[in-house]
C-alpha cells in the first residue's frame, strides 16, 4: 500500500466519527418528534389521522440506533487500532502529527502551529514520510465495502 492509500484508510476514521456525530443528531431529532416537541395550535381545525405516529417513530428510531451502534463499534474498533498504532511510533514529535491529524482533525496549518513550526509543509512532509518506511496494522487497512459491512 502506498503514501496515498495509508492516507485515505487514515482518514476514513474522521468520516466515521461524522457519521457517529450526524447520526446521533437525527436521533435526537427523531425523540423530540416523538415526543411531541413540535408546537401544536389549539383551536384550529384538525384532520383526522389514521396513522399511529408513535409506531412509526419508535420504528426509525429503533433502526437509527442500530445503525447508529453498528457505526459507533465500528469507529471504537478502529480508533483502538489507531491508537496502538500511534502509540508504537519511538518519535515523540511524529506521534504528536499523528494524534492532532487522525485523532483531533486537525489541519496541517493547525499542526504545524501546535508543534512550533510555520510551514505546513514540514509535518505532512514528516508524516508523509514516515508512512512509506511503516506499515499500517492489517485491520486498519479497510475499503469502502468494509464501511457498508458495518451497516
Amino acid at each position: 500500500m502506498d503514501v496515498r492509500g495509508k492516507v485515505k484508510t487514515l482518514e476514513q476514521l474522521r468520516h466515521l466519527r461524522g457519521e457517529v456525530d450526524m447520526l446521533s443528531q437525527r436521533i435526537a431529532e427523531l425523540e423530540l418528534a416523538a415526543r411531541g416537541g413540535a408546537g401544536r395550535i389549539t383551536g384550529m381545525p384538525r384532520a383526522s389521522r389514521r396513522r399511529d405516529r408513535t409506531g412509526d417513530m419508535a420504528v426509525q428510531l429503533s433502526l437509527l440506533w442500530d445503525r447508529l451502534e453498528a457505526r459507533r463499534a465500528r469507529c471504537m474498533d478502529l480508533l483502538g487500532v489507531l491508537y496502538a498504532f500511534i502509540d508504537d511510533i519511538d518519535d515523540s514529535l511524529m506521534r504528536q502529527i499523528m494524534t492532532y491529524r487522525y485523532i483531533d482533525g486537525d489541519t496541517w496549518q493547525m499542526i504545524a502551529a501546535r508543534i512550533g513550526e510555520w510551514d505546513e509543509q514540514y509535518p505532512r512532509r514528516l508524516h508523509n514520510r514516515y508512512l512509506a518506511e511503516h506499515a499500517l496494522p492489517a485491520c486498519v487497512e479497510f475499503d469502502e465495502n468494509d464501511e457498508a459491512d458495518a451497516l
